[in-house]
């Protein structure tokens, strides 16, 4: 049995995407080795024709389907440890095509298909995907459990293959557009309405932390609604009845407690968070943590203290409020510096480099442009006295875990490590718990107060024994079996079995 799992970002080993997906399979391929399930993935990628074939080649296991369809390469790579494959291609009819997605699921691609990425790589992907599953189940003989698909990205080969194939469907929300939009999305593009699609046409949805999941759905149900009536009188009067009684499971999830920390799987949606793997960060030594304060030293040699800042030159990434806490209490922490470590272009450097003029803090402030080694990054983070992590809007916050992870290498050599200071959105909201494993720095209306960041900055500074105490509570946090992939996992089986319920049960309804 196996379950097809759909995601665009694997190409190269950047962004939320890419670190889900390898961490997932990896955990998997445990599971599978120890005799824990009989459940395989099968991963299907994009390759981008503009991008160069890198460590790409050409895939023995479709060579038929390749000669029996123009206009399409399937290629294969190791990822996670496994061998996954990566959809090149053209779709015949692209204008035709778009209708098609409007016309079943109300997806508007007029807009969004003058952007090339839409047209020229995730089009395609979407077209070929549901004909690469049918090529494995025709030829192979293989039983598809589940289709798994993430983010908008990849929803729309979901909804083909699951009404062409009759496989039941799991979307999972990474991060949502009205997050990303900061509660402002393009209602004339496509992200947002495949989005609310994925509430209609799919068998579950899943987001990556609780919080995420509540805030996406409840935004995006009005949209939803409107693609219900849009679309009612082509379905039947069987599948409505049922939208309107998934409606109200949906709308459970909303305002039922979760049973359980961090993890809440209802009947139709659900919500749980990413993990981490601890035994890499097992690995880090006096030496590494050595080699990072001494790293620290050199950017800035006058300095004792260090506040370490990661993540892209993005308004969402908090950093306009961050520089300008730093700046507040910099007078009288003088000894404190802080870094950014953001791979920036000559424009976003030239922008954030006027703003620390204005402020006065360029002697205090060093802006590592590089993108960091894994190695470097858990140095710097056991190094550094706070790590700053101000996101006005955070899915869920994977490098706010690699915090406390870096509390628990600091806590396993005798040393104190660095304190996780965040903003209360996402998961971010469900890892730290405020002035115990670390601080939560309120949001409102997608905006920081830097007093109060400057606020916690001054506590951790001058609070004996804080940072301390903060440090082993962090090492604990991260040792829950909540963040254990293995564990999630678990989870992950548990949607792939409430989908197939709830597709099995839409078919015995005639709603199907």
């Amino acid at each position: 049995m196996y379950v097809v799992y759909l995601v665009t970002e694997l190409y190269k080993p950047v962004g939320g995407l890419y670190r889900y997906t390898d961490s997932l399979i990896r955990a998997w391929n445990e599971a599978l080795s120890n005799g824990k399930t009989n459940i395989e993935p099968i991963v299907i990628g994009v390759k981008d024709p503009k991008q160069p074939l890198a460590d790409l080649q050409q895939s023995e296991r479709f060579k038929e389907f390749i000669e029996e369809n123009e206009g399409v390469n399937v290629y294969e790579a190791r990822r996670g440890g496994r061998t996954c494959y990566f959809i090149e291609g053209k779709v015949p009819d692209i204008s035709f095509f778009h209708y098609i997605l409007w016309e079943r699921y109300r997806i508007k691609s007029h807009k969004s298909s003058k952007w090339k990425y839409y047209t020229d790589t995730l089009s395609p992907f979407w077209y070929w995907a549901p004909r690469v599953i049918r090529f494995l189940m025709e030829k192979e003989g293989i039983k598809v459990k589940c289709i798994d698909a993430q983010d908008w990205l990849a929803f729309p080969a979901g909804f083909l293959a699951r009404d062409e194939l009759e496989i039941p469907l799991n979307c999972r929300l990474h991060s949502g557009e009205y997050g990303r939009s900061l509660g402002n999305p393009d209602l004339d593009a496509a992200p947002v309405w495949i989005e609310a699609a994925s509430l209609v046409f799919s068998d579950y949805v899943q987001g990556v932390s609780i919080n995420e999941t509540i805030f996406e759905i409840t935004h995006l149900m009005p949209l939803r609604d409107i693609i219900v009536e849009d679309v009612k009188e082509r379905k039947g009067v069987f599948w409505y009845g049922y939208q309107k009684l998934k409606e109200r499971k949906i709308e459970n999830f909303l305002i039922y407690e979760p049973r359980e920390e961090l993890v809440m799987l209802m009947d139709v949606v659900g919500g749980m968070p990413n993990g981490i793997h601890l035994n890499e960060w097992d690995k880090i030594t006096k030496k590494d943590i050595l080699n990072g304060k001494k790293m620290l030293k050199r950017m800035m040699p006058d300095k004792k203290g260090f506040i370490f800042f990661i993540g892209r030159p993005d308004y969402r990434k908090g950093l306009d409020f961050l520089l300008e806490a730093f700046s507040k209490i910099l007078p009288e922490h003088p000894e404190t510096g802080l870094v950014i470590a953001s791979s920036m272009n000559e424009e976003e450097f030239d922008r954030y480099s006027k703003i620390i003029e204005r402020l006065s803090i360029k002697e205090s402030t060093y802006i590592l442009d590089k993108w960091l080694e894994d190695d470097e990054k858990k140095s710097l983070f056991c190094a550094s006295d706070i790590i700053a992590l101000p996101s006005l809007y955070e899915p869920f916050g994977i490098v706010a875990l690699e915090g406390l992870a870096a509390d628990y290498a600091c806590e396993k050599n005798g040393t104190t490590g660095p304190v996780v200071v965040c903003g209360n959105t996402g998961g971010m909201d469900e890892i730290i718990k405020s002035g115990v494993s670390g601080f939560e720095v309120p949001i409102n209306n997608f905006k920081i107060d830097p007093d109060i960041l400057a606020h916690i900055f001054e506590d951790i500074f001058t609070k004996r024994g804080l940072r301390k105490k903060i440090s082993k509570n962090g090492a604990k946090r991260v040792q829950s079996k909540h963040f254990r992939w293995d564990y999630i996992l678990e989870k992950v089986f548990e949607v792939y079995d409430k989908a197939v319920r709830n597709f099995e049960s839409l078919k015995r309804s005639s709603a199907y």
